[in-house]
């Protein structure tokens, strides 16, 4: 475990209590400043509800990513089958352990749990408030992104902590992310499409914005795909395997 990881791990509660900080303030900001005022003090309040829910998400998504993937045991069924490999003996499982100090898993472990701020910040600077006296379409397009936002947090979250606990199942969770952020994208598309009188000068930026976050995920997957599947290091780091040698 990189010295990095060892430190987060050791004060995680205090970081999960930084974030909910952190993103709640900017919550109350946005609330407290709509476009449009509020009908009344309980409409107030209710403004706070979609940051609330993008704070929230990632938190859970460690949480319960911490639970399920707590176990290490080999699935039963093997997806990465490319190459031949053998079970590691004990002597090169106890080398596997520096696998946590590679460059490579250190790069992709890193870059996983910053797209939960990257995304979560993104979503707080462009979607404001949103009141009853706000057009249908703001709240179509505020709901989209919310649910957007803080289903990717929750995914991007389950699998940083897939990859702290050295899962067997981890790149099973990555690509599933990668899956979830795709679909994400393609609602968001057909939610702008059928949202009734959204002025057309929001339509093109925002399409360019879901065509460069699709972008974003597949080149991920053309870096780290390969890395999944055949890298030494992580096969003996996560399946508990070498390649054979000819």
């Amino acid at each position: 475990m990189t010295k990095i990881t060892a430190w987060a791990c050791q004060r995680e509660t205090a970081i999960i209590a930084a974030w909910v900080l952190l993103v709640g303030g900017v919550a109350a900001i946005k609330a407290a400043n709509p476009i449009n005022p509020p009908r009344d003090a309980a409409e107030s309040i209710a403004l706070l509800l979609p940051f609330l829910v993008v704070a929230a998400a990632p938190v859970l998504g460690y949480r319960l990513g911490t639970s399920l993937f707590a176990s290490r045991q080999q699935p039963a069924l093997r997806l990465a089958i490319y190459g031949n490999w053998r079970p590691a003996t004990p002597a090169e499982l106890g080398k596997g352990e520096q696998g946590w100090r590679s460059f490579a898993w250190f790069s992709l472990v890193s870059g996983i749990l910053l797209n939960v701020p990257f995304r979560a910040f993104e979503y707080l600077t462009s979607i404001p408030a949103v009141t009853s006296n706000d057009p249908m379409w703001a709240h179509i397009l505020q709901r989209a992104f919310t649910i957007d936002c803080a289903l990717a947090c929750f995914a991007y979250a389950m699998c940083f902590a897939a990859a702290v606990q050295r899962s067997p199942l981890f790149a099973r969770a990555l690509v599933a992310a990668w899956l979830i952020d795709v679909a994400l994208q393609a609602m968001i598309a057909v939610q702008v499409g059928q949202a009734p009188g959204i002025p057309a000068y929001l339509i093109e930026p925002m399409n360019a914005l879901l065509a460069m976050n699709v972008k974003k995920v597949a080149i991920s997957i053309s870096i780290w795909l390969p890395y999944l599947l055949i890298s030494d290091n992580l096969n003996l780091l996560l399946r508990k395997r070498v390649r054979l040698t000819a």
